[in-house]
């Protein structure tokens, strides 16, 4: 991939956020073989205009982390990736691994349905092909007509299984399906669930736990940016949205609980001596 200014595709995220087109990142990992390359592993990640890929590759000696982003320009596509990497370089005096390091970015401008092929473990010193032995990736955008919006979806098939291979999908919600739950000891209240847009304005929930209304006022936010650069570089906090809650009558927030799109209940305890089951999902299609 050449080597290029990061900041030339960062254009607005609404622009790509429209329903009705759907994005797929086909991807093969290939190592070098005596006869004839080999393939490690395969698969494909699919989802709105607007989706990223997480690649993670691992080895005795090195570890590579990438996102991958992408930009359509008319029947082209320009596709950004930034890595994060460590080597490991040698040993301590006290025998402890010693590791370097790196984050670096790439891009290139292609045709949808062509082919990228990126070394992740990068080229030898003349940039010429890559280290003896190094795995490549090849990469092919496509994209579809939808009917409506729709979540995420990853499938990924690793054939050698000593080999540390990972795909995600990375979507950042533009709405989340929240189910709220009033617990006290073992009785739990009926289940509420609400559509909500990240800081759009507040909503008014009320739940019943044992014939007694309680009333809480609700909104959506995105998590603080992560400190870390690893964590920055490779969005890990892409699908994490956090619940402000508030009592319906009073200035002061209750508090504020985070979590995945992943159907996990997370827990806040309420003055009132109850606690708030706050389940985050990917909403359904529109």
């Amino acid at each position: 991939m050449g080597l290029s200014s990061f900041s030339s595709i960062l254009l607005a995220l609404a622009s790509l956020q429209g329903p009705g087109t759907r994005v797929t990142y086909r991807i093969r990992i290939i190592e070098p073989a005596a006869l004839a390359p080999r393939i490690l592993a395969s698969g494909a990640v699919s989802g709105p205009l607007d989706s990223e890929m997480r690649l993670t590759l691992r080895t005795d000696t090195a570890e590579v982390e990438a996102l991958f982003q992408l930009t359509p320009i008319g029947d082209t596509v320009s596709l950004a990736a930034e890595f994060y990497t460590r080597r490991r370089v040698g040993r301590s005096r006290r025998g402890l691994a010693l590791w370097e390091e790196d984050t670096y970015r790439r891009i290139v401008r292609l045709a949808w349905s062509d082919t990228a092929r990126i070394y992740p473990f990068g080229a030898d010193p003349r940039g010429r092909r890559a280290p003896p032995r190094a795995a490549w990736v090849e990469l092919i955008l496509e994209r579809q007509f939808a009917g409506g919006e729709g979540r995420p979806a990853e499938g990924f098939e690793l054939v050698d299984s000593t080999r540390d291979v990972r795909v995600e999908a990375v979507v950042r919600p533009r709405r989340a399906r929240v189910i709220l739950n009033l617990l006290r000891g073992d009785t739990v209240s009926a289940p509420r669930g609400i559509d909500l847009v990240p800081d759009e304005p507040p909503r008014v929930m009320q739940l019943v736990l044992k014939g007694r209304a309680t009333t809480l006022v609700v909104s959506l936010t995105r998590p603080n940016p992560p400190r870390s650069i690893r964590d920055r570089a490779l969005a890990l906090d892409a699908d994490i949205v956090c619940l402000r809650v508030a009592p319906a009558d009073g200035p002061e927030p209750i508090g504020t609980v985070c979590g995945r799109l992943n159907n996990v209940a997370r827990q806040l305890p309420l003055p009132t001596g109850d606690t708030l089951a706050a389940t985050f999902a990917w909403p359904g299609p529109r």
